[in-house]
Parts: structure tokens; sequence; C-alpha cells
């Protein structure tokens, strides 16, 4: 038969306490082992259901201990390092991809990513490239990094057809 009690006194440091009888009556021994889940620790004033046994002695004691109205916690399945690694790179990648847009005001977040996994060249100090007047259409460049440049560096806006941040798609960028 199960009886309902609160738990009136609990030493956690020991794993044990003492059960009230809603009913009245004399305390219950309570020890943390008595639990199904000992993962939660109960408290003084929690509500529980019990069995009465008999310890050692002769005293009576409370088996098979259940908090009331609390359900079984549910457990969080380890996910492993995998996600985390993940995030973290994924995070790298936008703060990277952050600060390559701050260093170069000019240029998009498409044209940003496009740069770092493709035209990296771009993204160096390129001693060989020069702002020239000459050097105004894609059919006067030699390479998508000298674009990349010249867009940037020299404001050649005009080498953008379709305003992504990304000049000569048709001939060099693609």
């Amino acid at each position: 038969m199960r009886y309902q009690g609160r738990v009136s006194e609990w030493r956690d440091e020991r794993g044990f306490g003492f059960i009230t009888p809603n009913g009245g009556g004399a305390k219950i021994f309570l020890h943390i082992s008595s639990f199904s889940n000992h993962a939660h620790r109960p408290q003084t004033g929690v509500l529980v259901t019990y069995e009465l046994s008999v310890g050692e002695a002769g005293r009576p004691r409370a088996s098979s201990v259940q908090f009331v109205g609390a359900s079984e916690p549910r457990r969080v399945p380890n996910t492993g390092v995998v996600p985390f690694v993940v995030g973290m790179l994924l995070i790298v990648f936008v703060a990277y991809v952050a600060y390559t847009r701050a260093s170069h005001p000019g240029s998009t977040v498409p044209a940003s990513v496009y740069k770092i996994l493709v035209a990296r060249d771009a993204l160096r100090s390129n001693l060989q490239f020069q702002c020239a007047p000459e050097k105004s259409s894609c059919s006067r460049m030699s390479s998508c990094a000298e674009a990349l440049f010249h867009q940037e560096r020299c404001g050649v806006p005009d080498m953008d057809g379709d305003r992504d941040g990304i000049p000569c798609e048709q001939q060099w960028c693609n």
C-alpha cells in the first residue's frame, strides 16, 4: 500500500531525512537509496508517496519513494563534440566574413564570401596591381583578383553588371 507525506527533514550531505505522513503519526525514516531516481535530490517540504517497510532495529522506513506530480526527468542525449565543433567553425567563418566585409567596405556579403572561398588573392594587398585609368572594364583585366582590386581599391564600379559585389563574372570571377 502506498502512503503520502512531506519530507519534513532532509540532510543532503548525509543522504537521509524523515517523512511526516499526511494522516499524522510518527515520522518515517527516508534514505536517498529509497528513491527510484537518485539524480533528483529531495528537499524539505516536498510531497512524496512511499511504501512502508521495516528497517534495522524494527523501525518503520520508507521504500519505493516517488515525488508527487513529478515525472521522470527527460534525459538529454549526449550529442558529442561534432555539433560543437561545427558550430564553432560556423561562428569563426561568420566572424571572418564580417572582418573581410569591414576591411573592404565597398564589398557586399556575397562578394566577401566569394573572396574568402574562391579569390583569396584579392584579399591580400597585391603589389602587381596598380590603379590606372585604362583599367576600367573587364576586357582590360587579366584575372578575377585584378578585377576585384580595381573595383575596391580604385573605385571602378562599372565591372559589376548585376550589382552583387563580384565584378567580371562573365570573364574572370565565375
